[in-house]
Order: C-alpha cells, then sequence, then structure tokens
C-alpha cells in the first residue's frame, strides 16, 4: 500500500469532519475533534475552509462554563442544490437534494420492458431534471453538480459502462450523451458504490473502519470498506460478490456464468428457489420484482409453508455467501442492505443470524457484528448525492478520498465549472 502524503492525510481529514457533521447535523468544534480523534487545530482549520466555501455555516452559539460562547456549525443547504440520478432496469428516477443532503423533491418515469440505449436514458433522465427544476425556480444558490448511478459494472474513470447484462452492454460509452442531458457536472457511478457510500458516511462508517456492506436487490454485490475508505479496485470493479462461485455447476446466472451468488439470492434467484419448491406455486407468475418479494413475504407470514422454505433456503444461500466475505475480508462488521432487505429483511436476518457461524471461521466471526437495515429502499439517491458533493468539493480545491475520480474533470472544460444557474423559466414538465 503507497504511503500518504500529507495532502492524503489532509484530504482524508477533511473528509472525516464533514461526515461528522452530516451525521451530528448541529456540533461544535471540540464534538468534531472528539468523533474523528483529530486535534482541535487541525478541526479549527478544516472548519475554517468549509465555511469560507459556504458548504457549512455557523448555526449559533451555546454557552460555556466561564467562558466565551462556543460557536456550533452545521451543513448550509443554501449553498446549492445537487441532482442525484438512480437509473435501473426498470426506472430512471432523479432526485433534488440541498447542499445538507436534505431531499426536496423527485421524478420518476417507469422504462418499458427490454434493452435500453445511453440516448434513451439521458433522455429521460432530461426530462426528469426539466420537470424538478421548473417545479423549483426560487430555489437558493446553484445547482452544483449530478451523481449518476447506472447498472452494471461502471467505471467512472474511463467513463464507460463495461458490462450491463440486462441490457446487452459492453464498453458503452456513457460521457458524451450523459453531459448533452444533464447542465451540470456528472460523475457516474453504480449501484452498489453508492450504496456503500451511504453507508461508509452515515452508517457503519461512522463505528467501523473495516467493513462490508452487502446489497440485496435485483442485482448483487458488497461494497468493501478498507480502512474508512471504498474498495473500488484499478476499473471500479472490486465488490462484485455476486458473481463470486456459490454452488459449482450451479444455475445460471444473467452474467452468463453459472452458480453465482447472485443466481441463489437476487430476485430471480429466489424466485427461481421457489419453482424448486412448488413448481406451480401462483407467486411464480409475479413478474414485477418488487411486487414478487412483498408477496412471498406475505405469503411466508401467512403460512405458507412453500414460501416458508423459499426464504429459508435463501437465507441459507446469504449465510454461505456472507461467510466467504468474512473469511476472506475479516471485517469488523457486515451490513445488508438493498429492497429486499425493505420487505423480506426480518426473514432472512433470523435465518442467517442461525447459520453464520457455522459457515464462518472462528477467528475472524468471534469479533463480527452483523446488522440488516429494513431502509426505504433510498439509499442509491442519497449517495449519489453525495458523490455529486464530493465532486464538487474537488472541483473547488477540497477533495475527499472516498470518491471516483470523473473522466469529465480533466478534459472537459464545461465540466470545470463549479455549478450552473437554476433556470427561471423554459424548462419542459414531464407529464404525470
Amino acid at each position: 500500500m503507497a504511503t500518504k502524503t500529507s495532502k492524503d492525510i489532509r484530504n482524508e481529514s477533511r473528509f472525516m469532519v464533514l461526515r461528522t457533521v452530516y451525521a451530528l447535523h448541529t456540533v461544535t468544534r471540540a464534538q468534531i475533534s472528539a468523533e474523528t480523534g483529530l486535534s482541535p487545530a487541525t478541526v479549527t482549520t478544516l472548519v475554517g475552509e468549509l465555511v469560507d466555501e459556504g458548504v457549512l455555516r455557523e448555526a449559533g452559539q451555546i454557552s460555556s462554563q466561564g467562558g466565551r460562547p462556543t460557536a456550533t456549525f452545521q451543513a448550509n443547504p443554501q449553498r446549492g442544490a445537487l441532482l442525484a440520478v438512480d437509473v435501473a432496469e426498470t426506472y430512471v428516477r432523479v432526485d433534488l437534494f440541498d447542499t445538507s443532503l436534505a431531499r426536496l423533491d423527485q421524478e420518476r418515469v417507469q422504462l418499458d420492458s427490454g434493452a435500453q440505449s445511453i440516448e434513451s436514458i439521458a433522455e429521460h433522465i432530461r426530462r426528469c431534471i426539466d420537470a424538478l427544476l421548473a417545479r423549483h425556480p426560487d430555489l437558493g444558490g446553484e445547482v452544483l453538480g449530478a451523481g449518476v448511478s447506472l447498472p452494471g459494472q461502471v467505471d467512472p474513470v474511463r467513463g464507460v459502462d463495461v458490462f450491463a447484462p440486462n441490457w446487452g452492454w459492453h464498453e458503452v460509452p456513457l460521457m458524451e450523451a450523459l453531459e448533452s442531458a444533464v447542465p451540470v457536472p456528472v460523475r457516474i457511478d453504480n449501484p452498489l458504490m453508492a450504496l456503500a457510500t451511504g453507508e461508509l458516511w452515515f452508517g457503519a462508517g461512522r463505528r467501523f473502519r473495516q467493513f462490508v456492506a452487502v446489497n440485496l436487490g435485483t442485482g448483487v454485490g458488497a461494497g468493501i470498506i478498507v480502512d474508512g475508505r471504498l474498495l473500488r479496485g484499478p476499473g471500479n470493479s472490486a465488490g462484485e460478490w455476486g458473481h463470486t462461485t456459490l454452488i459449482w455447476n450451479g444455475r445460471d446466472c444473467r452474467c452468463g456464468r453459472s452458480g453465482c451468488v447472485e443466481a441463489y439470492v437476487g430476485v430471480e434467484g429466489i424466485r427461481a428457489t421457489l419453482g424448486e419448491v412448488a413448481p406451480d406455486h401462483e407467486l411464480l407468475a409475479v413478474t414485477h420484482h418488487r411486487d414478487f418479494i412483498e408477496r412471498l413475504t406475505r405469503a411466508d407470514a401467512s403460512g405458507d409453508t412453500a414460501a416458508q422454505e423459499a426464504l429459508q433456503r435463501t437465507g441459507d444461500y446469504l449465510a454461505a455467501g456472507i461467510g466467504n466475505l468474512v473469511n476472506l475480508l475479516n471485517p469488523e462488521h457486515v451490513s445488508v442492505l438493498g429492497w429486499i432487505t425493505q420487505y423480506a429483511g426480518s426473514e432472512l436476518r433470523g435465518r442467517v443470524r442461525e447459520r453464520i457461524a457455522r459457515e464462518c471461521l472462528p477467528g475472524p466471526s468471534s469479533a463480527l457484528s452483523l446488522e440488516f437495515t429494513e431502509a426505504d429502499g433510498e439509499g442509491v439517491s442519497l449517495g449519489m448525492a453525495v458523490l455529486a458533493l464530493e465532486g464538487f468539493l474537488a472541483r473547488v480545491g477540497l477533495p475527499s478520498p472516498s470518491s471516483a475520480a470523473s473522466p469529465a474533470a480533466a478534459v472537459d472544460g464545461r465540466s470545470r465549472r463549479t455549478g450552473w444557474a437554476i433556470p427561471h423559466s423554459g424548462a419542459t414538465a414531464l407529464p404525470h
């Protein structure tokens, strides 16, 4: 591992300060120092930088025992706005956040079944953004940037979607179409990295420096945090745990291989398990992924033995897959995230906790913390808003170590702008 430079250390310290302010909302310098372990002098300097840029603001003062009042600080929602774009196989969703990372509004369109082109996706994004900005003509500040999550294996440095099997994408260039549709600097990533970023800022990252964030959804992956930083790998493909082999010569996976973890704990894997248990089960006809998982969970609760068996087997597969991660990486903690946990989290949690010790070596599992987060399923958009904020900070000379570089920042003069003024007219609303 390369030796950290003084610049690396400063960037990491700034990230720790920012993350603490966003997590605790209103804090003093002393509270930041206690939370991060940074010296009071370092905290004072970094808070000053962020206040000067307008990202943080002084929130007020509190009395101290016999001394001068102590200043408190918080994120400044008036600094500008951020766009978070979540592109999935079935929808495009754009959220508007302010710079305190409060969600202000959302626009969403359903996609037709079948393959999409990056041009068609970019057009949906453009229409969603136009609709959002038309509804917020008086929003203060400027739009500082956009984070765009796209399915599959995304390489932010090269600006391509390396592989998105559901759409047949292989080495698809992204940035030209996206920058034509999005009138602000764009950073791209995939849902796994977005969820892991959100967990690093607002979840387990506040308590652990070595942890894994497992994502359960249509696809499956594992965001790996090492020494407080998201592990990406040279091609941004670290964490493709869903496409490691769970069962030799097992089920076909959508990646083209067989026996992958995703083929057993992703949505279609759970459907295949139900089909093995009960080939004629009525839920096999439910094609919408969320509807299928929600109805399967209800069937489990109502005593449907086939549904119960399918979820128990899924829990066993998940325990084995997580056990492999624990044995390989020896993390302090594993967070299980993703929209599947919103519906089936309690059922899977019980089975995994029952079996995980059998799947792990005694050493790595002895102090392991395991948590299922039954969140609202909006972690991707929050993670992309964070990446958009980090992109803005990097452009004004206050970079964070936790996100990948945008390809456009180095070559496209338009993308080096700090932001874009919100128009007060001329936007085209997307029909509801």
